[in-house]
């Protein structure tokens, strides 16, 4: 038996921060070209059924946003005797159910937030629905061997390993002490259901992810799972349909020659990216390129420049039927600096010079103390008080980076003032 799992789809949310040369072409960039994509994968697979793992629609006001392409899909899906079980996410509580009703053949497992097994030709799917937007409990907390077949696919939107979630929270051992053969999760856009270059687990667990980027920091490949199930197992591999990628990128600026060749430089690390997808038949429409310059150049100020001038008028090219667009270009790069020399000096510079051998240094006290008073500045000063309960956390290899950046940018301009 094989069956098609789909991740967050978010239907209703067209894609942000693209450029002025994709703005109008960004509806074909979203969910809706992603899901019937996703379709037509399911059909040409020959798949029993089709798993939509919550988020299905963006926000609980789109109920028309979702209902004509999920009909249009389901419809297609059912003429060729495919079923689509779904569950209902933090996301679409309310409209999911709605559209259920609604949507023949849109079949809701789970509601209420009620444990459902649904029997297919080979094993079952266990699934769970939110009963409302905010879940403060393990979902597991109600958990009850279900009756259904093995072998078991368990289909669940939560937070893992996030015990204060108000997304329904569950961890890892929970999980695995459920013995389900597959989990299939929704929620988190980032996929780490298994590598879809290594060795699949015998008993898969993990996000599904987002089926097409729904924001530049969406990296990496993106689309649907095809699974393979047998009374022995369940193996998962990816499909890389959606129509908007991101791929980041570290080039290291070194052996430029001249600020001058630097669009030469973005140009052949983007057609690679271009080429290496195409090769692993991963390709979008538009591939978004987050670029960071790393490496030390003699002419790292007019270099800056730069990047500053391609930051103007961020660079659009087409490679292999694929539109390409510079999305960032991240200058971590400077001058040749000798820290130990400088280091040696009762200036600005040395007390600079000295603080980034501490930081490339093995761990001390003194080092501990600088990462934390940097770590604590930042979560003050990064953003917007309201939104750091939910901000991404900032490590501290967050900080050791942002240290070390500013420190060398600060330190190669007080040596470019002093030549």
């Amino acid at each position: 038996m094989k069956l098609l799992a789909v991740g967050d789809m978010h239907l209703g949310r067209i894609p942000v921060s693209l450029p002025d040369a994709l703005t109008g072409d960004a509806r074909q960039l979203g969910p809706e070209v992603a899901w019937s994509r996703s379709v037509d994968a399911a059909i040409a697979h020959g798949v029993e059924a089709v798993l939509l793992a919550g988020d299905v629609v963006d926000r609980e006001r789109d109920f028309f946003a979702g209902y004509d392409p999920l009909r249009a899909g389901i419809e297609r899906l059912l003429a060729d005797g495919i079923r689509v079980l779904a569950v209902a996410g933090n996301h679409d509580t309310h409209v999911l159910p709605r559209l259920a009703d609604h949507v023949d053949g849109l079949e809701l497992v789970g509601r209420g937030g009620r444990w459902e097994s649904v029997a297919l030709s080979i094993g079952s799917v266990v699934g769970w629905s939110f009963p409302s937007r905010r879940v403060t409990r393990s979902p597991l907390n109600d958990w009850s061997e279900p009756d259904g077949p093995r072998p078991r696919i368990g289909l669940l939107h939560c937070d893992r390993d996030q015990s204060d979630s108000v997304h329904a929270p569950v961890s890892s051992a929970e999980l695995e002490r459920a013995g389900l053969d597959a989990w299939l999760l929704g929620h988190i856009h980032k996929p780490d259901l298994a590598d879809p270059a290594g060795d699949n687990a015998a008993r898969p667990s993990g996000y599904l992810g987002s089926i097409s980027a729904l924001r530049a920091s969406e990296t990496g490949v993106r689309g649907p799972w095809l699974l393979d199930v047998d009374d022995r197992q369940v193996r998962v591999q990816q499909i890389g349909l959606a129509p908007l990628a991101y791929d980041a990128l570290v080039i290291d600026i070194s052996p430029l020659d001249h600020p001058d060749a630097l669009d030469a430089m973005v140009l052949r690390a983007g057609r690679e990216a271009v080429g290496r997808r195409a090769e692993a038949d991963t390709l979008p429409d538009a591939l978004g390129l987050r670029i960071r310059l790393v490496g030390e150049h003699a002419q790292a100020v007019a270099l800056q420049n730069t990047v500053r001038g391609m930051l103007d008028v961020p660079p659009v090219f087409e490679e292999l039927g694929c539109r390409v667009f510079v999305d960032r270009l991240d200058a971590a790069f400077g001058p040749p600096l000798d820290l130990e020399s400088l280091a040696r000096e009762a200036s600005p510079a040395g007390l600079l010079a000295r603080d980034l051998l501490l930081l490339a240094g093995p761990d001390s006290e003194q080092r501990r103390r600088l990462v934390a008073e940097a770590r604590d500045r930042l979560r003050t000063t990064g953003g917007i008080s309201d939104l750091h309960a939910v901000a991404k956390p900032i490590t501290e290899a967050d900080t050791i980076d942002a240290l070390e950046r500013a420190g060398r940018a600060v330190l190669a301009t007080l040596v470019e003032q002093r030549r």
